[in-house]
C-alpha cells in the first residue's frame, strides 16, 4: 500500500507546483531621447571632423610677384577647404563673425611677413572691396530658415612701387563665429 500512497502525495505536490510555476508577462518603456541645440555648424568642405574646431578655413593666394606691382592683387578664399559656409537650425536668426589682427598686425593693419619685412594688407566681406572686415569688428550675418549661408573672405595688397625681398610673406588670421 505503500506505493498507491506514495504516488498520490507525489502527484498532489508536483499539481501545487505547477499550480505555482504559471508563466508571466513584464511589460516596461525604454524612453528615446535627442536635444537638438539652438546653435550652428561650421563647414568648409574639409570633410569629417569635429565642426566647432575647423583648424584650415582656407588660404588667401595672392599669387607670385616680382619685386613691384602698380595694381592691387586681389585675392579670395581658395583651396579644397575654401567653401566656408555657416549653417544654423530655425532656432538661431543671426550670428556674427570676426577677424583678428593676424600673427604680424599691428593692430590697425594686418601684414603678411617673410621673417624681415612687412607688406600690409586688407580683408573685405566682397569683391569691390566697399565692405572691410576692420581688425576684431564684428559682421552680423541673418540665417534665412536655417539655411546654409556663406562666409565671403576677400584679401587686397595694395599697389606697392618699392622693390620688395624676394621670399614667402605670410600670415595667420585667427576667425571667431558667435551666434
Amino acid at each position: 500500500m505503500r506505493g498507491p500512497v506514495q504516488r498520490s502525495v507525489l502527484l498532489a505536490a508536483c499539481a501545487l507546483l505547477g499550480a505555482g510555476a504559471q508563466a508571466s508577462t513584464f511589460n516596461g518603456q525604454i524612453q528615446a531621447r535627442l536635444v537638438i541645440m539652438a546653435s550652428c555648424q561650421v563647414s568648409s568642405g574639409a570633410g569629417a571632423g569635429d565642426q566647432n574646431q575647423l583648424e584650415n578655413l582656407g588660404t588667401l593666394n595672392f599669387g607670385s610677384r616680382g619685386p613691384t606691382w602698380n595694381a592691387p592683387v586681389e585675392a579670395l578664399l581658395e583651396g579644397n577647404e575654401s567653401n566656408l559656409k555657416v549653417t544654423c537650425n530655425p532656432s538661431v536668426g543671426g550670428f556674427s563673425v570676426s577677424i583678428d589682427g593676424g600673427n604680424h598686425g599691428n593692430g590697425t593693419t594686418r601684414q603678411l611677413s617673410n621673417g624681415r619685412q612687412m607688406i600690409p594688407y586688407r580683408l573685405y566681406l566682397d569683391a569691390a572691396g566697399s565692405n572691410s572686415y576692420s581688425i576684431g569688428q564684428q559682421h552680423n550675418f541673418v540665417v534665412a530658415s536655417g539655411g546654409q549661408v556663406p562666409i565671403p573672405v576677400y584679401g587686397m595688397v595694395m599697389a606697392n612701387p618699392e622693390a620688395l625681398p624676394a621670399g614667402i610673406y605670410r600670415d595667420t588670421l585667427r576667425v571667431t563665429l558667435d551666434w
